[in-house]
């Protein structure tokens, strides 16, 4: 039999390894306590999160089905709107001059620049033109504009007065080509 200071110390180690234990568990146990609305909180988030990404989910394999139909329309917005690079810069002068002849005006100088075409072969134009006429031949060519089957978008449109009762427009427009 060991001697007495040996039970001693095993009795001692014991009883420091069982309190050890329970500090342990009553530190689990007091911060378990001290947050569970924390917990819940957090739990409360990450269900939102997952149906937040379930519904991202569904709406990009929405897309990922109607892609084909959107490429379908793409291509004929292209084909139907776009004018062919090929012969463009003089249909558009027709173009603007006959929007122009039937506003009742005289066409004037009309300037391009041309930038450089994007990756599908889109290839961009800018316009500048002036007409001199009456406020209603001006209204009448900026509505011709609008209404024209080609694309045209007016980015700046300046007025001044020209000769006797007439108003000079001066337009920056911008049109595409397909390649």
């Amino acid at each position: 039999m060991p001697p007495r200071t040996d039970w001693k110390r095993i009795i001692r180690f014991a009883l420091g390894a069982l309190l050890l234990a329970d500090a342990l568990l009553l530190a689990v146990l007091w911060q378990a306590a001290e947050h569970p609305a924390t917990a819940v909180k957090r739990l409360e988030q990450l269900r939102e999160e997952s149906r937040q990404m379930a519904a991202d989910v569904r709406r990009a394999a929405a897309i990922r089905e109607e892609l084909p139909q959107v490429r379908t329309q793409c291509d004929t917005f292209l084909h139907e709107t776009l004018r062919p690079a090929s012969g463009g810069y003089s249909a558009i002068v027709a173009d603007l001059e006959k929007i122009a002849a039937d506003s009742g005006l005289a066409p004037g100088a009309i300037g391009f620049h041309q930038k450089q075409g994007d990756r599908q072969g889109i290839i961009e134009l800018q316009i500048t033109a002036g007409v001199e006429g009456s406020y209603k031949s001006l209204v009448k060519f900026v509505n011709g504009l609008e209404r024209s089957k080609s694309l045209y978008l007016l980015d700046t449109l300046s007025l001044s007065s020209g000769q006797g009762r007439m108003i000079q427009m001066h337009l920056q427009l911008r049109t595409y080509f397909r390649g």
